[in-house]
């Protein structure tokens, strides 16, 4: 649910898993029956406000336990029934790849219903809404004039018949006075052109400076266009684009020029080649300017969101910016991160459980006004903490990656049932390991059915033109505006679903390395080397994980495909989690399938494939299946396919799924090593007569 301000014609509901998408986020440009809109950042979500200010206010009444004071009050139905995550693993993750060293809650988007008659948010809690402006800025009327939305505000508070707050004239419009001395209003057409940087900044086209470009000297050097330090074309520019007189088309076939007479922009240039222009970038950051609504005058939005001067910083991106429309597919891409609910207690010792048994009776004895008691606690306490193992600080965020990852895997792996299974509401898992029969068993150290599981998600930055890549020159962009200690509270989403989680036996698969050591040295030496920066990373894993990576992730594609067959689930509606590692420290073999739709969970789909009958089936018949290739034997014998040769013996007709589902782009795939007659891993299992 968002607003475009406190007008009450200003509203528009918005999915949250929209919200905080691929595709959608603080800074991204959606489309809207009002117009299109750039989301602004977190600082003007009015929920994230509101749990602030529960958090200031359970701190000025000195509450003993605040987070559980801010999480009552939040839930309770006059507050708008705000809910806190309770994800404290996902969080700390969070704290530490946004260096967000204060943040207390991940707060859930909550659901905000639109008063359909009044169009506006019921029960007093529009103050919860999710603020955002318009972008582009640039409206044109029926006679092609083209101004910034702030030229025509300003124009119809001074020319409008009564309406000098402007209550009116959203969505924008024109007043129009006929001879007759009666009006009508005229809807204006908003722009659909923009400038867009891979640092992530975004500028509404400068259409004057252009036209004055154009008509002087339109040259540049390769290093691009310093379009946003010329003038106007004149002091008060009345600028029209046209259809010019041509058979050409889109922008090519248009015409812009400046109606004063004595302009240097008067006779106009033509938009062809409009964009393969290349401009500097001024550092624009629209969605983090100020939107809050002036209290005098509450239909006329804020000064802040209605100028074409936006927040700004300097930019230093290698490439310049482009042009592009507000419908073009490369202006936003959202880095999303998820992670499954895990209690908390899977991961504390026992010296962490000892401590917090022991502050609870401290606290206790401190409220029976036993002082000494509390005090000998408090000792006991200080000595246990002397003993835990020290933090280690500056771990870099790939192994924080993997560590997370590793305990995921352990908990799955190295707990039992009953240990897992303390917080069912959230996560709730039954061991089926037992349903394998003898053929299968011993290649799987564990199976389980996960029948409830929590998956909770947030954004962590956004990039523009392509997404985010480590190994190149760009700059991601947060969602916040404000000091990174500054912030406590930040959004999120979660949802319910269910999956399958395989571990293999870790020494079957070291027998298997050792026993095929030859096979597995010459299969690693066909691995490609490093082309450019591109490929590097992708290529470093390939040869760090090797064959191991490759043996699981085909693994997991082919339970993915089979599954399609047996649970109804398309592999598009189904994702896979990889647990693979040959560091000794975080000693990794399995995956995880699932699927997640929607805070009901799923229908049980999955979970119905770990009976006795049906798990033996689905990894037989999955193995089975990939003995076979529409495309072999070219597929079977390829040395090399797909992106940077990253696969091989898989395609398009035996080992790849839906891009969404899987983790690694569809690379590190080769069925030969699950299933060739002589080198496979499973070759025991499978009848080749």
């Amino acid at each position: 649910m968002f607003t475009l301000s406190r007008n009450n014609q200003a509203n528009e509901s918005l999915s949250k898993f929209k919200l905080l998408s691929a595709y959608g986020g603080a800074g991204s440009i959606l489309h809207t029956q009002y117009g299109s809109i750039i989301v602004s950042c977190i600082e003007e979500w009015g929920f994230l406000n509101k749990i602030n200010q529960l958090h200031k206010d359970a701190i000025n009444r000195k509450e003993e336990n605040v987070f559980e004071s801010v999480r009552k009050h939040a839930i309770a139905s006059n507050e708008g029934g705000i809910a806190l995550s309770n994800d404290n693993r996902f969080i700390s993750l969070l704290k530490n790849k946004k260096k967000l060293e204060n943040l207390k809650y991940l707060v859930l988007i909550p659901d905000l219903e639109i008063n359909e008659k009044s169009n506006t948010v019921d029960y007093g809690i529009g103050n919860l809404t999710i603020a955002s402006t318009y972008m582009p800025k640039n409206f044109s009327d029926s006679n092609y004039t083209i101004k910034p939305y702030s030229s025509w505000y300003k124009e119809w508070v001074e020319n409008s018949l009564g309406d000098k707050f402007a209550t009116q004239f959203f969505p924008v419009k024109k007043e129009i006075i006929s001879k007759k001395g009666t009006s009508f209003f005229q809807p204006l057409k908003q722009d659909n052109v923009v400038l867009i940087c891979s640092n992530g900044h975004i500028s509404d086209f400068p259409w004057s400076k252009y036209l004055n470009w154009k008509s002087s000297n339109p040259h540049y050097d390769q290093k691009g266009l310093d379009l946003f330090n010329f003038d106007d074309c004149c002091s008060e520019p009345e600028l029209t684009i046209r259809l010019a007189n041509s058979n050409a088309s889109g922008f090519d076939g248009k015409w812009l020029r400046c109606e004063n007479n004595g302009c240097r922009g008067s006779k106009g240039t033509s938009l062809k080649g409009l964009f393969s222009i290349k401009v500097l970038c001024p550092g624009h950051k629209p969605w983090e300017a100020s939107v809050s609504d002036n209290d005098n005058f509450p239909y006329s939005g804020s000064k802040n969101s209605r100028r074409n001067e936006s927040p700004r910083e300097n930019c230093k991106a290698v490439k310049p910016m482009k042009a592009a429309l507000t419908t073009g597919n490369n202006l936003y891409f959202s880095r999303i991160m998820s992670s499954i609910y895990l209690p908390s207690e899977l991961f504390k010792s026992q010296i962490e459980m000892r401590i917090e048994d022991l502050v609870k009776k401290k606290n206790e004895a401190m409220r029976n006004d036993d002082f000494d008691l509390a005090k000998d606690l408090n000792k006991n306490i200080l000595e246990l903490k002397g003993v835990q193992p020290p933090v280690v600080d500056n771990v870099s965020e790939a192994e924080q990656d993997l560590n997370y990852k590793y305990e995921e895997f352990s908990a799955f792996h190295f707990k039992t049932e009953d240990e897992i299974n303390i917080d069912i509401s959230n996560l709730k898992v039954k061991d089926t390991t037992r349903n394998l029969d003898g053929l299968l068993e011993e290649y799987f150290a564990k199976i389980l059915r996960i029948d409830n599981m929590k998956m909770s998600s947030t954004q962590l930055d956004f990039s523009r033109v392509e997404p985010f890549d480590p190994d190149q020159e760009m700059k991601v962009q947060d969602i916040f505006r404000s000091r990174p200690e500054d912030i406590i509270s930040y959004p999120g989403i979660e949802n319910y679903g269910e999956g399958i989680f395989f571990a293999l036996n870790q020494t079957l698969l070291e027998k298997y390395e050792i026993e095929f050591n030859s096979y597995i040295g010459d299969w690693i030496s066909q691995l490609p080397s490093p082309r450019d920066h591109y490929s590097r990373k992708i290529i470093e894993k390939a040869r760090s994980e090797n064959w191991l990576l490759y043996l699981i992730h085909t693994l997991s594609h082919l339970i993915m495909r089979e599954l399609e067959f047996r649970s109804g689930y398309p592999t598009a509606s189904l994702q896979e989690r990889l647990y693979v590692s040959n560091n000794d420290s975080y000693k990794m073999s399995g995956f995880l399938i699932y699927t997640v739709e929607g805070s009901e969970g799923s229908m049980g789909g999955l979970i119905a494939q770990t009976t006795p009958d049906n798990l033996n089936n689905l990894i037989k018949s999955a193995l089975t299946r990939a003995t076979i290739c529409q495309s072999d034997p070219l597929c079977w014998t390829s040395e090399g396919q797909g992106l940077f040769n990253l696969n091989y013996a898989a395609c398009f007709s035996c080992g790849l799924v839906s891009e969404t589902s899987c983790e690694e782009r569809n690379l590190y795939l080769d069925r030969k090593l699950l299933v060739d007659q002589e080198f496979g891993f499973f070759k025991n299992i499978l009848n080749f007569e």
